[in-house]
């Protein structure tokens, strides 16, 4: 598997575009979100912003502007989430699924519960 992060510059405004991204290691947007996805699981922060002059990088080495460029990828990819959930609602209850189940599936999906 090619690691995506070897081909990043840290801070938002050396962002890599998805199309150049693909260029690169020759694949398709799906292969690279595929390879971004099991980067991410493993462990790597490799943040996001969309946009005109968005794309792809690793945080800033500068602490501060770091913590702000997490906290805008957290704020986008949140707002999707929420999105795709409100989406799944109505479905869910159609199949008769508890909200209360899809929020332990999410947990199932990798995530550790706080305690």
């Amino acid at each position: 598997m090619i690691e995506i992060s070897r081909f990043l510059k840290h801070g938002q405004e050396n962002a890599t575009s998805a199309d150049a991204l693909c260029g690169m290691i020759n694949t398709t947007p799906r292969g690279l979100r595929h390879c971004i996805a099991i980067e991410r699981a493993a462990g790597a922060e490799i943040l996001y912003m969309p946009g005109g002059r968005g794309g792809y990088f690793l945080p800033s080495l500068d602490k501060e502007q770091a913590q702000k460029e997490r906290e805008a990828f957290y704020n986008v990819m949140r707002a999707r989430a929420m999105c795709t959930l409100k989406a799944l609602q109505p479905v869910a209850r159609s199949l008769g699924v508890p909200v209360g189940q899809m929020e332990m599936e999410l947990l199932n999906d990798g995530e550790k519960e706080e305690s």
